[in-house]
């Protein structure tokens, strides 16, 4: 007997039937077949362990097996997390506004960022080391435009995590979202 569909017009149109999938030696389908809970958590214990070691091998700085490319790629599939010890400090909506006039004439980059945020934790570890940097001509402060600041996050106009506000001598001079280190150093590099 022929299957049949309504089509998009309405009409009935004959059904396409798929094959089944042709059965193992156990009678079972192929795709259904599964290694035991014990296996697979084996397996997923030891990609784990693989995968942590990679990522140690990559934030030493040393080589990867791939090369370049998959040690980006690794790095960036982690987020990362600030070396210990060195921070950035943290404004709120009490003293937002306070820390960028203190900085007086110097360049302050403002993280609006999450605590969920992947690409937030990722890129942090990149400003902390700016900070130290060019200590003497910018400040970077953290803004987590979430939870209790939710209200000057969104006077701010701040809609996408991370977004970077840049303030010169208390007023903004330019804004950019996402976790771009190298558009973010221009940016910074280009206002100092």
């Amino acid at each position: 007997m022929q299957a049949l569909a309504v089509a998009a017009a309405g009409r009935l149109v004959p059904a396409l039937a798929s094959r089944p999938a042709p059965r193992s030696s156990t009678g079972r389908h192929p795709a259904v077949a599964r290694l035991s809970r014990e296996d697979e958590l084996a397996k997923m214990a030891e990609f784990k362990s693989g995968l942590a070691a990679k990522l140690e091998t990559v934030r030493r700085g040393g080589p990867t097996a791939a090369g370049a490319g998959a040690a980006a790629e690794t790095e960036a599939a982690a987020p990362a997390a600030a070396p210990p010890g060195k921070t950035l400090r943290e404004v709120t909506h009490e003293d937002y506004y306070a820390a960028i006039e203190a900085a007086g004439d110097k360049l302050v980059v403002v993280d609006c960022y999450t605590e969920w945020c992947g690409p937030c934790k990722m890129i942090l570890p990149t400003l902390v080391e700016w900070s130290e940097e060019l200590s003497d001509k910018i400040e970077i402060v953290k803004f987590n435009c979430n939870k209790h600041n939710k209200d000057l996050g969104v006077s701010l106009g701040i809609k996408v995590a991370p977004t970077f506000l840049l303030y010169k001598g208390g007023e903004i001079v330019d804004k950019m979202t996402g976790a771009k280190t190298e558009q973010l150093r221009e940016l910074i590099e280009k206002h100092i």
